[in-house]
C-alpha cells in the first residue's frame, strides 16, 4: 500500500505553498513532515484529507496492482484545532461514533481509557473539556475509524507526559497496518518513532538520509537542510 503524491501545487494569492511537490509513502512506516513555521505542513496535509483544493497534481492510493484516487474512508486525519459537538458528552460522543463505524469489539468505555480519558470525565460535556481532552477524543475518533492513511498534525502538543509515551507506543504498534504522516516541532519526537524524516522546504518534500537518523549531529542536520536557500 502506497501514498503517493505527485507534482502537487498549492498557492495562496502571491505565495506558492507547495511547488511541484513530490513523495510516495509506504505502508508499514511512521513518517515525520519536518518544516520551519509556514512551510505548508498543514496545507499538504488538508490536501491529502480533501479538505482544501490544490491547483496541480495528483495524490493517489495504490494497492500494489491499481491506483486510485483517495476517497474519504481512506484519510483520517488528527488537526491542532479539534472540532466535536460540544453539548454532548464524552461517553455519548464515542458511544454514537463506535456504533456508526461497526468497532463494537470494545466497548465506549474501553475505547475512552485507551486515551486515558478518566471515569470521572465521561459524563461531562464535551464543551467543558481541556484543549489536550478534546484532541484525545479527536485521535480515538481517528483510531475508531481505522483509515488505511492517517495525518497527525502536531498530535502530541497538548498532552501530558504519560499519554504522549502511550501515544507513541500505540503509534508503533499500530504502524504496520497503515500509512502515517506526523508532522512536528519536536524533534526528539520525530527521532523517536519515526522510520523516515521528510523535509517541506522551499515547497518541496525530500527525505533524510535514514543514517542521519541515528547520528549525533542529527538535530544540527535538520536544522542545516531547512536553513539551506532561506
Amino acid at each position: 500500500m502506497h501514498l503517493h503524491i505527485q507534482n502537487l501545487s498549492k498557492s495562496y494569492g502571491k505565495q506558492n505553498v507547495l511547488k511541484d511537490a513530490s513523495f510516495s509513502f509506504e505502508q508499514g512506516k511512521i513518517y515525520s513532515i519536518l518544516g520551519r513555521n509556514g512551510a505548508g505542513k498543514t496545507t499538504l496535509f488538508n490536501c491529502i484529507n480533501g479538505d482544501l483544493k490544490y491547483e496541480s497534481g495528483r495524490i493517489l492510493y495504490s494497492d500494489g496492482t491499481t491506483e486510485r484516487p483517495l476517497t474519504f474512508s481512506d484519510v483520517g486525519m488528527v488537526s491542532t484545532s479539534p472540532v466535536l459537538p460540544e453539548y454532548l458528552t464524552g461517553y455519548e460522543f464515542i458511544h454514537f461514533f463506535i456504533k456508526l463505524h461497526g468497532r463494537v469489539e470494545r466497548s465506549a468505555e474501553e475505547w475512552l481509557d485507551l486515551v486515558r480519558i478518566e471515569p470521572k470525565d465521561y459524563f461531562r460535556l464535551i464543551k467543558s473539556y481541556s484543549f489536550g481532552m478534546k484532541n484525545k477524543l479527536q485521535l480515538l475518533c481517528c483510531l475508531i475509524r481505522n483509515p488505511k492513511i492517517i495525518l497527525l498534525d502536531e498530535p502530541l502538543s497538548s498532552f501530558d507526559i504519560i499519554v504522549s509515551h502511550d501515544i507513541k507506543e500505540l503509534m508503533i504498534a499500530m504502524k504496520s497496518d497503515h500509512i502515517i504522516l506526523m508532522s512536528t516541532h519536536i524533534l526528539q519526537l520525530a527521532k523517536d518513532v519515526s522510520d523516515d524524516i521528510v523535509l517541506l522546504h522551499q515547497g518541496r518534500l525530500s527525505a533524510m538520509d535514514p543514517e542521519d537518523l541515528s547520528d549525533d549531529k542529527f538535530e544540527a542536520s535538520i536544522i542545516a537542510a531547512l536553513k539551506e536557500g532561506a
